[in-house]
């Protein structure tokens, strides 16, 4: 088993090796003002060798006749319903005993945290200056629209149009348009400063900031200089709500919900499992009606968790457990089990958000500058992954095989122990009984003998008698 785990961690060293090289080519390939198509090009072919090294790796290292990292030996599942994604199992995690699978039952839907503005920005608030603070965690973004020279250089543009021609260049639109602009520069800054939100006017014309992720634990805060926006004075900080975790049942045990992310429960048959669920609360169109039931207009109303969830379950998960099982003890069901995962390039850095539409490692592309800063993105993760299973695999020597050795050898040691003592105690009583049988043939022997003296002696006293 030992060995086994070994020939394994050598495998994932070398992807860990080629893995860098890629990286170092990405980077290479995102410098394109020193690159070029030439350049480029070798770079891609460069990468596509390595992807095709790792994948002739994963389907061909074995151990005996086992092939190790093709998935035969992994946990692996599928999820079937509208917004449902398998995302992963354990070792641990038993089949479903049903043909269905495990069914998936969403109580509440994933929601972010977010900060909506109370008002629309108006154009005098605007040409005075408007400023925003924004703080996520510790990282916090200051932008003042004074200060930001392209900006102020379009909202003068913006707003001399409609001093000029107010007819062609209207309030309501220009006021949009002024607020787009802010929302565009208020995100690339907060992504140049690391903060994971999203900045956008929303249907009513308002500024909404978002965290990027879903759950409980997310949350920023947010103030401007504008009064009426996200408080009543100047300076007033608003800090984010409305973030929840996804809630539900896995097979009818309720699971653990982080984000959109289901867990399955500890100590039951689904621990392990791991489901995502992906909608979220939008908007529907409720159509303006007359006494005389005419359509006259439209608006948007928000879902209800009700009308996206409703009564039925969602879905349901289907899980094959391939993991490799060791029989660490004597006994039935001492036996502890290892998931190794499948390390073809279509497996790994899957899930990962990309401008490119990457799907998994397999599709890397440099000849691109959006391509490359993609690539490097998902070849992170990869390293991220591949960091993750190594750590595993090497806890798993360490802690589940060698330390169950010891174990072994300790009880080996102590068994052989008991098998002397009790060797030596048997010994003590066979002696015990032969010195005890010893000792009574010596009696009688000597009692014989002395027996056997007593008519000796009275025949020689008769002989003494009659001289």
């Amino acid at each position: 088993s030992i060995s086994m785990v070994q020939t394994a961690e050598g495998v994932l060293s070398e992807f860990s090796s080629m893995l860098i090289s890629m990286r170092q080519l990405a980077l290479h390939a995102a410098n394109n003002g020193s690159a070029d198509e030439q350049m480029l090009q070798a770079d891609q072919l460069e990468v596509e060798e390595l992807l095709s090294t790792m994948d002739r790796i994963a389907l061909s290292t074995q151990f005996g006749t086992k092939i190790l990292f093709d998935g035969s030996n992994a946990v692996d599942g599928v999820a079937v319903g509208d917004g449902l994604t398998f995302y992963g199992a354990s070792p641990v995690t038993q089949q479903a005993p049903t043909k269905q699978g495990y069914s998936v039952d969403i109580e509440q839907v994933a929601a972010r945290a977010e900060v909506n503005a109370g008002r629309r920005m108006s154009l005098e608030e605007i040409a005075k200056g408007a400023s925003f603070v924004l703080k996520e965690n510790n990282r916090v973004m200051e932008m003042d629209t004074n200060d930001e020279r392209n900006l102020k250089k379009n909202i003068q543009q913006l707003l001399g149009n409609f001093r000029r021609s107010p007819e062609t260049f209207s309030r309501e639109n220009t006021e949009a348009r002024l607020a787009d602009l802010i929302a565009r520069s208020l995100q690339k800054k907060a992504d140049e400063s690391g903060l994971s939100v999203i900045i956008v006017i929303n249907e009513n014309g308002m500024l909404t900031v978002k965290h990027k992720h879903y759950g409980s634990r997310p949350n920023f805060a947010v103030s401007t200089n504008l009064s009426g926006l996200f408080g009543e004075k100047p300076g007033t900080i608003k800090l984010s709500s409305g973030g929840q975790d996804v809630s539900g049942y896995i097979q009818g045990d309720l699971a653990i919900g982080e984000g959109q992310f289901l867990h399955g429960t500890q100590g039951s048959p689904t621990e392990g499992i791991i489901v995502q669920y992906d909608k979220e609360l939008g908007h529907r169109v409720v159509y303006i009606k007359d006494e005389q039931g005419r359509v006259i207009g439209q608006k948007l109303v928000k879902q209800t968790n009700e009308e996206m969830v409703g009564k039925d379950v969602e879905g349901y998960v289907h899980i094959t457990q391939r993991s490799v099982v060791y029989q660490v003890g004597a006994n039935r069901n001492q036996t502890i089990s290892f998931s190794l995962d499948n390390l073809r390039t279509r497996q790994i850095a899957r899930g990962v958000e990309n401008k490119s539409e990457f799907n998994s490692l397999a599709d890397l592309d440099l000849t691109s500058s959006t391509g490359a800063q993609d690539s490097i993105k998902l070849i992170d993760k990869a390293i991220q992954d591949i960091g993750v299973l190594r750590g595993n695999l090497g806890s798993f020597q360490r802690n589940s095989l060698e330390s169950n050795l010891r174990n072994l050898r300790i009880s080996s040691e102590n068994l052989t122990n008991a098998e002397s003592i009790i060797r030596d105690s048997d010994m003590a009583a066979e002696m015990s009984d032969f010195t005890k049988n010893q000792i009574l043939i010596a009696s009688g022997t000597a009692m014989a003998a002395q027996a056997n003296q007593i008519p000796k002696s009275v025949l020689q006293l008769i002989g003494s008698v009659t001289q």
